[in-house]
């Protein structure tokens, strides 16, 4: 079991009181450890400047347990957390990329209430947790002591793993996980692709291999930016209303933005991306394992362009595959709105007497969403 690293010294509490709106509530929390018929809240806060400082976990215990026993239950299920107990004092905390050192140059304060607006600062971990109470550590230094604000839910690392993936694609000795998550309120937004390769990879080149590969995937690359990614009735296009975010990580539990999908990704690695309007912007949630289509191709090497997007008056379509192809395009209730072949190089569409909106096209068995205004 890991549990928090214990040695002999001890460092002091200052004792104050502070209030805090109530925006985050146990109903919010993601990852829930232990068990037993009773409950409490853990907050962490790094106060370290960043956008996202602060964060909360759910324990479940008999009312017996301490906080000590409730941070060791987190620090043995989230691999993504570390820390250390001086003398039955917290003295590190450490979480994904963040980290509060005891002395360099901040100390924890630790903090308990019936809810999180009512914390007042407390003795220190050997409190024994209540039902329905709220535990938090902020690292301050104590000028004055700063309660914590409000979190942010963690994520179980290991809701979802590259075991649980169902539909897999490309070749080689290592494999990564895409993540993309529609956050269109659906109930199920949230989905999962693997990938296999050799060295390195991008998350380019994994959509690219999910797209060709998945026919009910598509998407849209604008001058290296992710624009329009469209999965059976979801869609999340650019700029209407909100733009893909996109996230690196090794499980769920540690995303970090990322710079777009030119980012690498290594062996076991996560590439997420995440339908938000950046306020703030949102990590993609536990996925479900995308389905394997029947009769899937295992490779597509058609090529399909479209242009221009949005397009008003006329589409051009062109494909790299030889002969005569079928075209369609199709509304996002799966109603085919036209119907033709793509025979040469280019062939051009009147879209004029369609009604502005998103669309599918298809030629031969290659898919990509569209904008008509």
């Amino acid at each position: 079991m890991k549990t928090f690293v214990r040695v002999l010294s001890a460092c002091a509490l200052l004792g104050t009181t502070a209030a805090q709106a109530q925006t985050f509530t146990s109903g919010d929390v993601l990852f829930w450890v232990g068990s037993g018929p009773d409950s409490t809240v853990l907050v962490v806060d790094f106060q370290d400047g960043t956008d996202d400082p602060s964060y909360a976990w759910g324990f479940l215990h008999d009312g017996t347990a301490t906080a000590e026993d409730m941070l060791n239950a987190i620090a043995d299920a989230d691999p993504n957390t570390g820390g250390a107990i001086n003398g039955g004092f917290l003295s590190d905390l450490t979480y994904n990329g963040h980290a509060g050192i005891g002395g360099q140059p901040n100390w924890w304060s630790t903090w308990s209430g019936p809810s999180f607006g009512e914390m007042e600062t407390n003795m220190g971990l050997a409190e024994v947790l209540s039902n329905g109470s709220w535990f938090g550590c902020s690292y301050t230094d104590f000028d004055p002591a700063l309660a914590p604000t409000t979190p942010i839910a963690a994520m179980n690392p290991l809701a979802f793993t590259a075991d649980d993936v169902q539909f897999w694609t490309g070749e080689g000795d290592h494999s990564a996980v895409l993540v993309v998550d529609f956050q269109d309120g659906s109930g199920t937004s949230s989905y999962a692709w693997g990938f296999r390769f050799n060295a390195t990879t991008t998350g380019e080149d994994m959509l690219n291999a999910v797209a060709a590969a998945d026919p009910q995937f598509g998407m849209v690359v604008n001058t290296g930016f992710l624009s329009d990614i469209t999965y059976n009735n979801h869609a999340g296009i650019g700029g209407e209303p909100n733009w893909w975010s996109t996230w690196s990580g090794t499980n769920l539990g540690n995303w970090v933005s990322n710079l777009g999908i030119s980012t690498e990704v290594g062996d076991g690695g996560f590439f997420g991306c995440s339908y938000t309007d950046f306020n703030p912007a949102l990590r993609p949630g536990t996925p479900v394992a995308a389905g394997i289509p029947t009769g899937i191709r295992e490779v597509v090497e058609a090529q399909v362009s479209a242009w221009p997007i949005p397009a008003t008056d006329v589409l051009h379509v062109s494909t790299d595959r030889d002969g005569q192809q079928e075209l369609g395009l199709y509304d996002l209730a799966g109603q085919q709105v036209h119907s033709g072949v793509v025979n040469g190089p280019v062939t051009t569409m009147d879209v004029r007497m369609l009604p502005a909106g998103i669309y599918v096209l298809q030629v031969g068995d290659v898919k990509q969403p569209l904008i008509i205004q």
